[in-house]
């Protein structure tokens, strides 16, 4: 079993979570300035704290049960870490909350949307449930038989499509949410050179896609032995994904050419796919996290000193 000390629990259930969440927030700052030209709070906070607390109670139920199999001593001295962690939640939640009611209702629904898979990733569904409450809506429904089953439905178990999911979920969402907060038309007169509203979607996609197979790589062993069907598990080579990571990176480089920072990330990307593996420590894979955010940071510096 791994050592269960107090800066591993604060490291996976509030820094890590913050982490992921500034990913989310540098993304919809990016997205902010394109569409309207300013940095609105609203969407930013939105799509920071569902970042954080996506990640944190999902570390938080790990970390519940990898204390609770140590025994009552071990939940004991751990409960005052329970109590900040949720103190932790609570605050986001409090910040989420605020940023939604200031916001039209549109992108409390998008936010919904997006982040309701996130919450349930790894939650097993009852499809039978899920089948009856459709036959209830639609009289006529025939495929309740298709949907019995004696195993549960878990998203993250879907073959091939967890990255996929991550990538669209952290992709496209804030985009939605963004747009929906700023209420602008789809047609912004505004206009961020090198930059296009569709070209950091798509960007911003791949990239959380990549990411997420990048994670699966290193996992590959653990995933592998149980059963999890991952895009490397699929592949049957971590080589094969690597390969695979770097024609879909080339690919977004040579469409977004003419936009140097797009082309700088997808080089890093590409350079971390073949120097992280399995025996690379967690924190290195932070980088490919955020290959995308140190390029729009690279940018807001540029246009500030420029």
């Amino acid at each position: 079993m791994a050592t269960l000390t107090v800066s591993t629990f604060v490291s996976s259930v509030i820094l890590q979570p913050i982490i992921v969440g500034m990913s989310s927030a540098i993304h919809s700052s990016l997205l902010s300035y394109e569409i309207a030209g300013q940095l609105d709070w609203r969407p930013i906070t939105v799509c920071l704290t569902c970042d954080v607390l996506v990640t944190s109670i999902d570390h938080l139920k790990d970390q519940e049960v990898a204390i609770s199999a140590r025994g009552v001593a071990a939940m004991k001295r751990f409960t005052s870490l329970f109590h900040l962690a949720r103190t932790f939640l609570a605050l986001n939640a409090s910040l989420l909350v605020m940023a939604l009611y200031q916001s039209p209702s549109k992108t409390t629904l998008f936010t919904a949307v997006f982040t309701t898979p996130a919450f349930l990733w790894a939650t097993p569904l009852d499809l039978q449930w899920i089948g009856r409450v459709l036959r209830f809506t639609w009289a006529n429904y025939d495929q309740e038989d298709s949907l019995r089953t004696n195993k549960p439905f878990i998203i993250k178990r879907v073959p091939g499509m967890k990255a996929i999911f991550d990538g669209i979920i952290r992709g496209c969402g804030p985009f939605l949410v963004v747009h929906s907060a700023l209420q602008l038309s789809c047609q912004s007169s505004h206009n961020v050179p090198p930059w296009t509203i569709i070209e950091t979607i798509i960007w911003s996609t791949v990239n959380r896609t990549c990411h997420s197979i990048m994670t699966d790589v290193r996992d590959y062993d653990e995933d592998k032995k149980a059963g999890v069907p991952t895009i490397p598990v699929l592949l049957e080579s971590p080589l094969k994904t690597r390969i695979v990571l770097t024609v879909v990176q080339a690919a977004v480089m040579m469409t977004f050419f003419r936009n140097p920072f797009i082309v700088g990330s997808s080089c890093f990307a590409i350079a971390l796919a073949w120097i992280l593996g399995k025996d690379s420590p967690k924190v290195y894979f932070r980088l490919s996290l955020h290959s995308q955010s140190i390029f729009i940071i690279i940018y807001a510096v540029m246009f500030v000193l420029l």
